[in-house]
C-alpha cells in the first residue's frame, strides 16, 4: 500500500519509535536505513519503506530465511504450486498486517498525508 506524504516530512526513526509504541506484541526491526520489517511471526511480516514522498507498506516474509525458501521452492516446484500455497497459507494474513500498519501510519501522519 503507497501513502503519499509532503516531500521530506516523515523521519525513519520517528517511524519506527511509533510502530514499536503502537504495536509491542510484534517484532520491529531496521534493514537498512529507512527500511523496516514489522514481524508478527517468523512467516507473517511486511515492509516498511519511506521515501521522499510516500511510505509503502507491502506484506512480505519478514526474515530472509522465509524469503530464501519461498524462492528455492517456486525454483524447484515450478512456480505454481508454492504460489498457491502462498496465496492460500501467507498472503490474507499478510494483507491483514499489511492494512493495520498502513491505518495507523496514516492516522499517526495524518497532517502530512497527501489525499
Amino acid at each position: 500500500m503507497k501513502i503519499s506524504i509532503k516531500p521530506d516530512s516523515v523521519k525513519w526513526e520517528d517511524v519506527r519509535e511509533k510502530l514499536t509504541a503502537r504495536f509491542p506484541e510484534y517484532k520491529v526491526t531496521t534493514r537498512s536505513k529507512a527500511f523496516l520489517i514489522v514481524a508478527k511471526s517468523g512467516s507473517i511480516g511486511t515492509n516498511v519503506m519511506i521515501r521522499k514522498k510516500n511510505i509503502m507498506v507491502v506484506g512480505n516474509f519478514p526474515t530472509l530465511g522465509g524469503t530464501m525458501l519461498f524462492v528455492l521452492a517456486v525454483v524447484l516446484l515450478g512456480a505454481l504450486v508454492p504460489i498457491i500455497v502462498y496465496m492460500a497459507a501467507f498472503q490474507p494474513r499478510m494483507r491483514t498486517l499489511e492494512n493495520e500498519v498502513a491505518v495507523y501510519l496514516k492516522e499517526a501522519y495524518a497532517d502530512v498525508v497527501i489525499k
